[in-house]
């Protein structure tokens, strides 16, 4: 009977932490819910500011765009016009600066959220690299170095969007490095990917950037000093683009070497990822 007894308290005891155990998931659960609900009203505000934003800041740039141009045809004295011409000027440079910003925000909202298709196809990699270099030793008269393959390095992607990406690799480059230093640029096959890289001899990143770099809206502290513009939002975008290509973006900083951006991807997406990135954004409930 003893036995018996301690067998019945026991088969007890464990059924009331079996309830305990079913409650506390189904807390849990509803929990997570809540939690995935915030983060979806989250990213729809974010994505609803932006779009808000979008269009007033395409109006007051189209007006100053008209005022500019009726100033250059008005008869006035040449004082007055470059007077004018300096403040329209200002005007037009900070609200593109803007508009700029909130393109970035709608770009991550959009690619976080699921919202952005990517359309994969065939393209030429190495004539991406050299249409974005040639564009950006115009743009900042720097001397940038590029390194490709005799033959074309064709792969199955959104060129698009790859194209978005090293546009935001070379910027950075450019803006975070000395004027007087040189940008290496280079793109082989290796393993079935394509391994593209950018290096600058700027200052070094610490480990703990470096672990950040990726996050949203994350600035390294040289970034917060020296230039206050931009939301921290390119690297953040460039990986969300990389993922859903089934890649990998990493950075590697030393001290007195500088600091390189590697980027990986496959030549052949697979089909489950190609899926992915056409699935449609779940709908807030």
């Amino acid at each position: 009977m003893v036995k018996y007894w301690r067998i019945r308290v026991a088969e007890q005891e464990v059924h009331g932490y079996a309830q305990e155990l079913a409650a506390t998931n189904q807390k849990l659960e509803q929990i997570n819910q809540e939690l995935e609900r915030a983060n979806h009203l989250k990213d729809y505000f974010m994505i609803r500011a932006a779009h808000e934003l979008r269009t007033p800041l395409t109006t007051i740039l189209g007006e100053v765009q008209l005022a500019l141009r009726r100033l250059d045809k008005a008869k006035s004295t040449e004082k007055e016009s470059l007077l004018w011409r300096r403040h329209f000027d200002k005007i037009e440079a900070r609200t593109r600066v803007l508009q700029a910003l909130v393109e970035d925000l709608i770009e991550f909202s959009s690619l976080h959220t699921g919202e952005k298709i990517l359309q994969f196809g065939p393209c030429d990699f190495s004539k991406i690299c050299g249409e974005v270099v040639e564009n950006q030793r115009t743009y900042s008269g720097r001397q940038i170095e590029l390194q490709l393959p005799p033959d074309p390095i064709i792969i199955q992607a959104d060129g698009k969007r790859l194209t978005q990406v090293v546009i935001n690799l070379v910027s950075n480059a450019l803006h975070y490095s000395l004027e007087d230093t040189v940008i290496s640029i280079g793109a082989h096959v290796e393993d079935a990917s394509v391994l593209f890289q950018v290096h600058n001899e700027g200052p070094a990143l610490s480990l703990e950037q470096q672990s950040h770099l990726f996050d949203p809206f994350y600035r390294t502290p040289y970034a917060e000093t020296f230039f206050r513009e931009g939301w921290g939002l390119g690297l953040t975008v460039s990986k969300e683009i990389v993922e859903r290509h089934g890649g990998q973006i990493w950075v590697k900083s030393i001290e007195g070497e500088g600091t390189t951006f590697f980027v990986q991807i496959p030549l052949q997406v697979e089909q489950n990822i190609q899926a992915f990135s056409h699935q449609p954004a779940r709908k807030m409930a």
